[in-house]
């Protein structure tokens, strides 16, 4: 029951922001068909092989994680894990990094424990790269970024107040429950659920300290750069799928994929309205695209990568199916 009502709370998320997107003009349904309908397919096909290589580039990288723990399962297992923890997340936020793990776990007996470590560890490298890649835009573009920050922050400050009360309560609560915590840590620690957690936390501690073991750093870095150059590449190659976008910089491409990343914070199915609602203003402000063209980019560019993440997730799942049953 819990599930479905995180779901549907997730759903919520993506379709009020969806209706709100078109309610406020930045999605018009008319004119995005219009320019849907008439894109080229043939840099559709593009950005379809380029996912295949970054997906590919992330399930490299993620042998060489679990090869450390002495789990050494085909790329093709790891792979297939990759896409179908992708699906996953397009259809339940937050559940690919979990399905990822059950599905090696399957195929080659891998504790899920142990592997979910090596998925953080992947996780904190994404975090990392973003952060790095958020400087560099920064640095790059800056003119047009701090206009944008300005103007963000210009129509949020009569609500400052009430953010800098909601987060003295958040953090009063943290320190107050580190202190209860602290003081009664011994009668915590003897729990039989405590020690169950400890031991799959030791686990997770396993997984994420197998950087530290890597043969090859540097191929690890190399699969690193493949991955977040092939989602920028991803996204930029769509600009030309539609001509009134094919003359923005490739920097709007980067804009995109940071702009995407912090976006997909907002849990909803495969980013659905999050992306739109929140990529939109961006193009707005710093390249000068009206809002319902801005709102037929950011519509375009994140239900093409959805509709391919979904179709081949699909067929692997269903391939995993019938290989079971073989």
């Amino acid at each position: 029951m819990k599930k479905i009502f995180q779901y549907l709370l997730f759903l919520g998320i993506g379709v009020g922001l969806i209706w709100y997107s078109i309610a406020a003009g930045i999605i018009n349904p008319t004119k995005l068909w219009e320019d849907v309908s008439n894109a080229n397919l043939w840099w559709v096909g593009l950005m379809v092989v380029l996912m295949f290589i970054a997906h590919g580039s992330r399930a490299a990288r993620w042998q060489m994680l679990l090869e450390p723990l002495g789990y050494k399962p085909s790329f093709i297992n790891v792979n297939n894990a990759v896409w179908l923890g992708y699906f996953a997340n397009n259809l339940v936020p937050r559940l690919g990094e979990v399905t990822r793990c059950s599905q090696l776990y399957k195929s080659d007996d891998i504790p899920v424990d142990k592997s979910l470590g090596t998925v953080v560890t992947d996780r904190i490298f994404d975090v990392v790269t973003l952060f790095i890649l958020l400087i560099v835009h920064f640095i790059i573009d800056f003119d047009k970024l701090w206009a944008f920050v300005n103007q963000q922050l210009s129509q949020n400050q009569s609500g400052g107040s009430k953010h800098s009360i909601l987060l003295y309560v958040v953090l009063g609560i943290v320190v107050l429950t580190g202190i209860i915590s602290f003081i009664f840590r011994k009668s915590i620690l003897e729990v039989a659920l405590i020690q169950i957690v400890i031991e799959k936390l030791k686990g997770l501690l396993d997984g994420l300290l197998s950087i530290r073991h890597l043969k090859n750093p540097k191929l690890f870095l190399f699969y690193s750069v493949m991955i977040w150059l092939m989602y920028w590449a991803m996204g930029y190659v769509l600009f030309f799928a539609i001509p009134k976008f094919a003359d923005l910089p490739p920097i709007a491409g980067l804009t995109f994929l940071v702009s995407g990343a912090l976006a997909m914070i907002l849990p909803s199915p495969g980013g659905a309205g999050t992306v739109t609602a929140i990529v939109s203003p961006v193009f707005v402000t710093m390249y000068g695209l009206s809002k319902d063209d801005a709102g037929t980019l950011a519509t375009f560019v994140q239900s093409s990568q959805m509709l391919v993440t979904l179709v081949v997730g699909a067929v692997i799942f269903l391939i995993s199916i019938f290989k079971k049953r073989g």
